[in-house]
C-alpha cells in the first residue's frame, strides 16, 4: 500500500508540475482513464491506453487554468488509493471560474496506476462551459440561495441591504477581483434568493455560516451593508472560525427606532398592493437611503436601481422587511463576542442608520474603528465605491 500512495503522490507532483512525461511514467500502458460528465468539457469520457491518457494530460491546459489545486487526504487499500481535495479552476473557453471537492480512485497494477476515476461537480463544470456567468445557486436549509462568485485571491463575502440584490456590490467586485475571490449574495427574499417560514436575521446568518463552512476553505473577511451588516455581526460572533475580519457599512445593532415601525407597516402594505404603489415605496426608499446630489447626478444608475427593487418578487420582499425591520431584535450584547477586526463605515447623511449606530457598534467590539464618510447617506457603496475598497484591502487610516 506504501507503494501504491508513493506512485499517486509522484503522480500528481508531475502533474502539478505540467511535467506530462513524467506522469506518464505513473501510468500503466493499458490505464483507463475515466471523467464522467457531459462530452462538451474536454477532458470528459472514457479512454483506454497511455497514448490516450498524454492526448487527455495535453488537453487539460487547453481546458482548464488552475487557480488552486489541494490534495488534502490519500487513503491506500489494497490496489486503490483514495484521493480526496478541491480544485479551483479558469475555464478557458468562457473565462468562468469553477470549484469542487473532489475524490479520485486510483486503482493500481503491475506498481502503476491502471485506472482513474474522478468524482467532481460535473453540473458546475458543464454550465461553466456553456456560459462565462458567475451566477451560482444551491438550497442550504431548504431555502434557494443565489449568488455570484468570482475572481481569485483570499476570500471576501458581501452581503446587501434591503430592497437592493448582489449586483449592489459590483464596482467593489470589478475593483477586487485581481486580487480577491468575491462572493456577493442576494439576502433571501431578494433576487434568485428565496424565503422559507420562520427565517430571521439568526436563520439567515446561520446559513451564510453553514455555506462558508461548505464552500470557503479558509476564514474569510465578511462586507455587510445594513441588513447584510446586521447578519455579518451575527455570523462572526457565533461561527468565529468562520471570519478574519468585518467590514461594517451603513448598519446597526439595534432594534428598528420605536417610532419609524408605523411608517414601515405601511410600507409593507403598499408593497402587497398595486404595481404603482409598490414603484411609490421604492421612490421613497432611494429617496431616503441615497444623497440627493448622487441621485441628480447619476440619473441612469438610478434607474437600473429602481428597476432591480421592483424586480423582487413582494410576497417574500415583504417577509425580508419583517425579518430585518419590524421584528428585528438588540443585538448589542452579541458586540463583546466580536474578536475579529471590525472596520465600521458610516455615511454623515445617512438618515436610515445614523452614524451613532456605527459608534456603538465600534466601541462594543474587540477591535473596532469607525470611519464616518463626508458627503454619503445610507448607500456609501455606491455614492462612494472606492471608499468601501480602501476599507477592504487594508484598515482604513
Amino acid at each position: 500500500m506504501a507503494e501504491a500512495r508513493s506512485i499517486v503522490e509522484r503522480y500528481f507532483r508531475a502533474f502539478g508540475a505540467g511535467d506530462a512525461e513524467a506522469a506518464l511514467a505513473c501510468v500503466h500502458p493499458d490505464a483507463v482513464w475515466h471523467v464522467d460528465g457531459d462530452p462538451m468539457v474536454g477532458t470528459v469520457g472514457i479512454i483506454r491506453g497511455r497514448d490516450a491518457v498524454r492526448a487527455w494530460q495535453t488537453r487539460f491546459p487547453s481546458s482548464f487554468r488552475p487557480i488552486d489545486f489541494s490534495v488534502d487526504r490519500l487513503m491506500a487499500e489494497g490496489d486503490d488509493v483514495i484521493a480526496l481535495g478541491h480544485f479551483r479552476h479558469r475555464v478557458v473557453s468562457t473565462g468562468a471560474i469553477v470549484d469542487s471537492d473532489y475524490a479520485i480512485r486510483f486503482t493500481m497494477r503491475d506498481g502503476l496506476i491502471a485506472r482513474y476515476r474522478i468524482f467532481e461537480d460535473s453540473l458546475l463544470l458543464a454550465r461553466a462551459h456553456g456560459s462565462g456567468s458567475a451566477a451560482r445557486s444551491a438550497s442550504i436549509n431548504r431555502t434557494i440561495y443565489g449568488w455570484d462568485d468570482t475572481g481569485q485571491g483570499a476570500p471576501v463575502l458581501f452581503l446587501h441591504g434591503l430592497f437592493l440584490d448582489r449586483h449592489f456590490w459590483s464596482r467593489q467586485v470589478a475593483a477586487l477581483a485581481d486580487r480577491r475571490r468575491c462572493i456577493a449574495f442576494d439576502m433571501p427574499g431578494h433576487g434568485a434568493s428565496g424565503w422559507r417560514p420562520g427565517l430571521d436575521l439568526d436563520g439567515i446568518a446561520e446559513d451564510i455560516a453553514l455555506w462558508i463552512g461548505e464552500h470557503c476553505r479558509r476564514p474569510m473577511t465578511i462586507v455587510g451593508h445594513s441588513q447584510g451588516g446586521m447578519v455579518a455581526m451575527r455570523v462572526a460572533a457565533r461561527y468565529r472560525s468562520l471570519v478574519d475580519r468585518l467590514v461594517l457599512v451603513n448598519t446597526s445593532a439595534r432594534a428598528e427606532y420605536p417610532d419609524r415601525l408605523d411608517g414601515w407597516r405601511q410600507r409593507r402594505s403598499a408593497l402587497l398592493g398595486s404595481d404603482a404603489g409598490r414603484a411609490a415605496v421604492m421612490s421613497s426608499i432611494r429617496q431616503r437611503t441615497t444623497a440627493r446630489h448622487w441621485i441628480d447626478s447619476h440619473p441612469d444608475e438610478g434607474a437600473t436601481e429602481h428597476a432591480a427593487m421592483m424586480r423582487h418578487d413582494p410576497t417574500l420582499l415583504v417577509q425580508a422587511v419583517d425579518a430585518a425591520v419590524l421584528d428585528r431584535p438588540d443585538m448589542t450584547r452579541l458586540l463583546g463576542s466580536i474578536d475579529v477586526p471590525v472596520d465600521v463605515l458610516s455615511g454623515e447623511l445617512d438618515q436610515a442608520t445614523p452614524s451613532a449606530l456605527g459608534e456603538e457598534i465600534a466601541s462594543g467590539v474587540v477591535d473596532g474603528r469607525h470611519f464616518v464618510t463626508a458627503g454619503a447617506a445610507h448607500h456609501l457603496p455606491v455614492e462612494l465605491p472606492e471608499r468601501v475598497v480602501r476599507a477592504i484591502i487594508r484598515r482604513p487610516d
